[in-house]
């Protein structure tokens, strides 16, 4: 889940508020290359901070995030945090695949975790709702990709080669 923090500064905001605004988001953050802090062109005297966290029911985050900011930042005034989707100015968690062969991977990983065994390509199909080339083409791209690895000639025999956190949430 994306998540854009704006604080407004009491003071002019300096070198430290930038530091301390990162540092808050980077201890959010499930991934802390997802984190990039920025000043907006409006209003003056303000920070953006954009960051990744576990997907939650936003309303149960808002408060720890704000304590969070209040807590460590001394030039702290008041916030705006919201929900971008997608996110405004941060770049792909991970530049080793696209959106869609994301989508896929956590497919994969989720499919696999909630049965005990790999899906087949006709799971994906269902799911995706797109055509049999279409995944076998996919699948064939990860596995050429070097982010899963299959048995020929054996169903069900997909497994990935990324850890979970590198993987983004199914949508």
């Amino acid at each position: 889940m994306n998540v854009k923090v704006e604080v407004e500064l009491y003071k002019p905001r300096s070198k430290v508020d930038i530091d301390e605004m990162y540092e808050v988001a980077r201890q959010l953050t499930n991934n802390a290359r997802s984190v990039e802090v920025y000043i907006p062109d409006k209003p003056p005297n303000s920070l953006v901070a954009e960051f990744t966290i576990n997907k939650a029911r936003q309303m149960a985050v808002v408060d720890g995030i704000a304590r969070a900011f209040r807590t460590w930042m001394r030039n702290y005034g008041l916030s705006a945090i919201s929900f971008p989707y997608p996110p405004a100015r941060y770049a792909p968690q991970n530049e080793s695949y696209t959106r869609k062969q994301g989508q896929y991977l956590a497919f994969i990983y989720y499919y696999t975790k909630l049965s005990g065994y790999p899906p087949a390509e006709a799971d994906m199909q269902r799911y995706f709702k797109t055509t049999p080339p279409s995944v076998h083409s996919m699948v064939l791209k990860l596995e050429k990709e070097e982010l899963i690895t299959k048995t020929p000639n054996q169903p069900r025999s997909i497994r990935l080669l990324l850890p979970r956190e590198e993987l983004p949430d199914l949508e």
